[in-house]
Formats: C-alpha cells, sequence, structure tokens
C-alpha cells in the first residue's frame, strides 16, 4: 500500500494538536501518568452529565486529551502506523474521517455509559482511521498485490483483536467508543471510494459528509435518553461546585481580611453558600431512584454537602458572636467543620476515580 510522496501533514498537525494539548494538561497541575476523573472535566473531558445537558462542545474537546502519557503514546504510535490513509483518501478526506470517527465514538461511549463516566482519548478517531484502511482493502483488493493485500488485512486484523481484547479486561478503556469509530471510519472510507469518478469528487464528498456527519452527531446529542433524575442532579452537584467554591474561597479570604462588616459576612454566606448548598441536599435526599453503581458516589455526595452546610453554619455562629473568647471557641469549631469538607471532597473525588474504572 503506497503512501506517495506527499508526507502525511495533517495527521502530523493532529499529532501536534494531540501533544500540545498534553502539555496543556500537565500546565494544568494533572498527573503525567494517571490524571484524576476531575482534572480531565474541567479541562474538557466528556462527561454525561455535562455532555448531554448543554456542554455538547465536550464531545470534540475530549478527542485531544487523554489519561496519561501512556495513553497517548499508544494512541499516537498507532495514528502514525496508519499515516498511509492520508494519501489515500486526501487531506480533507482523512481529517472529515477522523473527526466524525471522533465525534461517533463519543456518541457511542454516551450511549454505553450515559452515566457517571469521564471519556477522553484520540482512540475513537484512530479506530476510524483503521477502518477507512480496511474500506479500502475490501472495496479495492484487486490494486493490491495478493501477499501484500494479504499481509496488510493481517496486520489489520491483529491490531483490532488485541485492541478488542484490551478494551474488554481494561475497564478504563471504552470499547463502545473504540466501535463506534471503527464503524464511522469504514462507512466514510466506503463512501469515499465507491461509484464512478469517486477520486476526483473526493473532497466536494469529505465536505459534504462531514456537514451530514455533524448533523447527525447533534441529533445524537438531542435524542440519547440519560435518566433525568439521576444525571440532572450530578449535573446540578458539578455545577454548584463550580460556581460555589470560588465564592466559598472568597467568603474566607475576606473573613482573614476583616472586611467588610460581620453582618455583611452573614449575608454573603446565607445568599451565596447556604442557599444553593440547601437546594442540592434537598435534591440529593430526594433522589432515591438511584443505580446501584452510582449509590456510593450519592452517597459520598450528600455527605460533602452536608459538612459544606455545617460549615457555614458555623462560620455564621462564628461571625454573629461577640464575645472574643466564645468567638475564638466558635472560629475552631468552624475550622473543625472545613476538616469534615475536605475529608466529604476526598470522598467524593474516590467515589469519581472508582466509576471512571469501572
Amino acid at each position: 500500500m503506497s503512501e506517495g510522496r506527499s508526507q502525511p501533514w495533517a495527521l502530523y498537525a493532529l499529532i501536534a494538536a494531540n501533544v500540545v494539548m498534553f502539555g496543556v494538561e500537565l500546565a494544568s497541575g494533572a498527573d503525567p501518568v494517571a490524571p484524576s476523573a476531575q482534572a480531565i472535566i474541567e479541562l474538557g473531558g466528556s462527561y454525561p452529565p455535562l455532555t448531554l445537558h448543554g456542554e455538547w462542545w465536550r464531545l470534540g474537546s475530549s478527542m485531544f486529551l487523554h489519561f496519561g502519557i501512556l495513553h497517548l503514546a499508544m494512541n499516537m504510535l498507532c495514528l502514525y502506523q496508519v499515516r498511509a490513509v492520508e494519501s489515500l483518501f486526501g487531506r480533507v478526506g482523512f481529517l472529515v474521517i477522523y473527526l466524525l470517527a471522533g465525534l461517533g465514538g463519543g456518541i457511542a461511549g454516551l450511549i454505553a455509559n450515559a452515566g457517571n463516566v469521564v471519556m477522553a482519548g484520540a482512540s475513537g478517531a484512530v479506530f476510524g482511521a483503521y477502518g477507512a484502511v480496511g474500506a479500502k482493502l475490501v472495496l479495492h483488493r484487486a490494486q493490491f498485490e495478493p501477499e501484500i493485500w494479504r499481509q496488510t488485512m493481517r496486520r489489520l486484523a491483529t491490531f483490532l483483536v488485541l485492541n478488542a481484547a484490551v478494551g474488554l479486561t481494561a475497564r478504563s478503556i471504552s470499547l463502545s467508543a473504540h466501535i463506534g469509530g471503527l464503524l464511522v471510519g469504514a462507512a466514510l472510507g466506503a463512501g469515499l471510494l465507491v461509484g464512478a469518478g469517486a477520486a476526483q469528487a473526493r473532497t466536494r464528498r469529505a465536505l459534504a459528509f462531514a456537514v451530514v456527519g455533524l448533523a447527525l452527531t447533534a441529533v445524537g446529542l438531542l435524542t440519547i435518553k440519560a435518566d433525568p433524575g439521576v444525571l440532572g442532579v450530578i449535573r446540578h452537584f458539578n455545577t454548584v461546585e463550580q460556581t460555589v467554591t470560588p465564592r466559598w474561597q472568597a467568603a474566607q479570604e475576606r473573613v482573614n481580611a476583616g472586611q467588610p462588616t460581620d453582618a455583611e459576612h452573614i449575608a454573603f454566606i446565607d445568599r451565596e453558600l447556604i442557599l444553593p448548598y440547601r437546594q442540592l441536599h434537598d435534591e440529593l435526599l430526594a433522589t432515591t431512584d438511584v443505580p446501584a453503581r452510582l449509590r456510593p458516589l450519592f452517597a459520598a455526595m450528600r455527605g460533602l454537602v452536608a459538612a459544606q452546610l455545617a460549615a457555614c453554619e458555623a462560620l455564621k455562629a462564628a461571625l454573629a458572636e461577640q464575645d472574643p473568647t466564645r468567638r475564638a471557641q466558635l472560629m475552631e469549631v468552624y475550622t473543625l467543620a472545613n476538616t469534615e469538607v475536605a475529608e466529604g471532597l476526598k470522598a467524593e473525588i474516590a467515589e469519581v476515580e472508582a466509576l471512571k474504572e469501572k
């Protein structure tokens, strides 16, 4: 299978983009070997409670994030090994295959894991490239020497079997995303190859497929059914954490600086902290139809929110106390409550990590 004289610059650019994004991961403080699920979420990983509830862009950004350097290296090595796909389908065709296979793999992952699972990686896109090469081998078999065809098919089959075996045994790998990307890539490869004048119309076809593929991706995001109660509460929990935590830190800084007045501190805590936490606490308690696999997470979230409410009330009590000795005692209570918040946060993160590996 000849690669032609032209260098696969689009493929090199995609590899570079993935490497640069890994650099961004490291710069953000993520672990280079095993970044936490929370770190990936913050950078744009696909997380069903967010992706399926308005943050659709995560389906694209997650394609350029990886769970550690080994994950990145394996995907980029596999992509480089199939670099001939760019000469076979052209730069535009290859880019469309890569993009739509990645999105298709992401949709497949959401269908199979529409719960509290964080997804990231270029695997769906990489499998799409292999699927397109497979379509070329099947549809244009006569163009290859028999022995070369057999060797290439054998390597392709070995790659697929090995990755399927790894996907079945490694809990952190989304086999559904691999399969989804492979099928989309094969379908696009076939679509770019069949029919009279396919080579001349390749770029126009690729652009048309891109439009149709993006439309189908949008339909998929809008129609994937998720548990509105459980996933809605998880999404609300993440929204509250993302918006209230900075306010909580600001309140602590104001207290340490002694500005403004105690009454204004208390009003701020009631309005910006206690109100959203209490609403979330009530939602968590009212959600009883939680799937068995998510119950430990919900227990951790309930514990964390309860600790946050207790810390808020302790701080309010300390600020309302005028006697210096009593106020100092209440601040100690607040400090202990903050310790409970830290422990609750560790427990919630641990449950998210455990679900990522299931």
